[in-house]
């Protein structure tokens, strides 16, 4: 009996030698080494094995239990590395599907990549790593849970909900992980791979204890700043740029010397949300200038990311979790930096207080500083509500933009 398996390798049934094994008993003169065996054939490996190569289990014993239950569970191991785990035994490796595709039948680890590859190009970089990490640490568990020979299709909620309880994670870690989870399963749902619903649906989210984030006084960012500075210029620069952008690192990390427009002081980052990509236009601030020009003139070409190794401009993108990496190296665990005081200041707080504090400034100043461009307009077109105007106004987010360029902070 041949069964076809992937990449076009298939295999004989899985026997036991020596065959009736099972009317053997304690008086019965058996074998003391036995063998679980079948024929895989590979079409790679034709030249070498034309006749198929032997796939052989061998254990011995003089206890006849023994031998009988071994045989039954190598069995059952062999027709699960091959059938299941797609085991090759030629090149002791682990097969992937060349082509990718999806289908019922298959485990659920090798479908749950399959989907994140699927998926990981509409995902940024950070992102994708966070996925695969997570499927990398449930492959790890799945003998110690028990779900070694699970196949996708049979994936159930309670599978999941064991799945996430075991890797014992924080709440914070747990609901992201069953939001990644649940991403994947809904593309393997329209290959046919799961049920009617998505079995991640049904599992609870925790809840969490929404800490309030710190931020450093102005003062204080001044101080970090300083020593940065003279100690890491080029991350100084970076903290420079992206304070006064109230931006995103993921963001700043895919920005390419064409997308920045220095003399309209504009550049444009994808913003990736959902199902929808959209390019938008965000302003380089008065104040911010210095270093766009710094940068910029680093490059070599227009397809140079500004953000590469060392945070200098090159051919390839770093991840954004480098910035808070280096946060921690160059901040948060250093004893050097000193307020005006001349005292040790010991920063606890993240990196991302930059975006905190800069709209906390801008929100401070808007009261006298930003005008309000629209009002009339509204009250000229008697409309009821603002977002009316706004289609009717297109020059708005101009006018907008317009103030924010020449705004001016210290």
């Amino acid at each position: 009996m041949k069964k076809n398996l992937l990449n076009g390798c298939s295999r004989t049934g899985v026997f036991i030698s020596p065959a009736g094994y099972k009317k053997f008993t304690n008086k019965s003169k058996f074998p003391r080494q036995w063998r679980v065996k079948c024929i895989f054939h590979d079409p790679t490996q034709v030249d070498r094995y034309p006749n198929g190569f032997q796939f052989v289990k061998k254990f011995s014993s003089d206890d006849l239990s023994f031998l009988k239950e071994e045989a039954e569970l190598q069995k059952d191991i062999m027709e699960d590395m091959l059938d299941n785990r797609n085991y090759n035994p030629i090149t002791h490796k682990y097969m992937t599907s060349k082509l990718l595709k999806l289908h019922p039948k298959l485990p659920m680890i090798e479908a749950l990549k399959i989907a994140h590859k699927n998926k990981s190009i509409r995902w940024s970089i950070g992102y994708s790593n966070d996925v695969l990490r997570l499927i990398n640490d449930i492959d790890d568990i799945l003998i110690e849970v028990g779900f070694m020979k699970l196949l996708i299709s049979d994936v159930e909620t309670w599978h999941i909900k064991t799945i996430l309880d075991y890797l014992n994670l924080t709440d914070s870690v747990f609901n992201h992980s069953r939001s990644h989870l649940q991403s994947l399963f809904k593309e393997l749902k329209q290959y046919g791979c799961t049920g009617k619903e998505n079995p991640v649906n049904d599992v609870e989210k925790r809840v969490e204890e929404i800490k309030i984030r710190e931020v450093l006084t102005k003062q204080d960012m001044i101080c970090v700043h300083k020593y940065l500075q003279t100690k890491c210029y080029t991350f100084f620069r970076y903290g420079k740029i992206f304070f006064y952008a109230a931006g995103r690192s993921t963001e700043f990390m895919q920005i390419q010397k064409k997308h920045v427009d220095l003399n309209n002081q504009e550049y444009k980052v994808l913003i990736k949300k959902g199902k929808q990509y959209t390019w938008e236009k965000k302003i380089i601030l008065r104040a911010a200038i210095p270093y766009w020009k710094e940068i910029l003139s680093l490059c070599q070409d227009e397809e140079d990311y500004l953000f590469s190794a060392g945070l200098v401009p090159g051919e390839k993108p770093i991840n954004a979790k480098q910035i808070s990496r280096r946060w921690k190296r160059h901040v948060k665990d250093s004893d050097d930096i000193k307020d005006d005081e001349g005292n040790i200041l010991k920063v606890t707080a993240d990196f991302y207080t930059h975006k905190h504090l800069f709209l906390d400034i801008l929100d401070e100043m808007s009261n006298n500083i930003l005008k309000e461009v629209e009002a009339p307009a509204k009250r000229m077109a008697n409309h009821a509500k603002d977002e009316t105007t706004g289609i009717y106004a297109t020059g708005r987010m101009n006018r907008k933009n317009k103030d924010l360029k020449e705004l001016i902070i210290s």
